[in-house]
């Protein structure tokens, strides 16, 4: 494979997932960004990506059908795996007992054991969503405590992603996160609505 510039990454149109995977490992890991979360804290901080580069990765490379965990995109960055936790059955068992009922709950646990990681959603490769990890103890956070958005907002935000309107432009135009666009579009959020 030809050796690509800085400069060269900007003409980039159509990105792959192996392609996108080195850009990130080259450019954004050896700066701080080492999971989705600091991944999206950069995005957000308009610090430069490339022009055509997918914004919400995972999202783009899970509908193209490469996608193999934010782990692997970073390149298993050595300090994902610094701490012991227990594996993706034996946490989500924990948390069930200990009645978790959903993202907030979890979040928020005071209690948490040092061996479960703070956000699972990004630490487990199966991870499969909240209702999989909570089983029948899943219980949907009421949105409507946590957001601006209206029921309304919401419906036409469903309606847009439906028709195949960006979740970047979405986000803009409501003044939210992409993030809450992605977690709609999931059904995470709001998905009584």
């Amino acid at each position: 494979m030809k050796k690509i510039d800085f400069g060269d990454w900007d003409n980039v149109l159509k990105w792959s997932y192996s392609l996108a995977r080195k850009y990130t490992i080259e450019k954004l890991v050896p700066v701080g960004v080492t999971s989705a979360r600091k991944f999206d804290a950069y995005k957000r901080s308009k610090k430069p990506l490339p022009r055509k580069f997918p914004r919400i990765p995972d999202e783009y490379f899970i509908r193209k059908g490469s996608w193999k965990g934010w782990r692997d995109f970073l390149g298993y960055p050595e300090q994902k795996r610094s701490k012991y936790y227990l594996n993706y059955r034996d946490a989500s068992r924990v948390a069930r007992e200990a009645g978790i009922m959903n993202s907030k709950d979890y979040i928020h646990w005071k209690e948490r054991p040092g061996n479960l990681p703070s956000r699972p959603e990004y630490f487990y490769d199966e991870w499969n969503g909240w209702k999989d990890f909570l089983g029948a103890s899943y219980q949907a956070p009421d949105p409507r405590h946590y957001t601006k958005l209206t029921i309304a907002d919401v419906r036409i935000i469903k309606h847009q992603l439906n028709m195949g309107v960006s979740g970047a432009v979405l986000a803009r135009t409501f003044k939210v996160s992409e993030m809450q666009i992605s977690r709609i579009k999931r059904g995470e959020n709001w998905e009584d609505v």
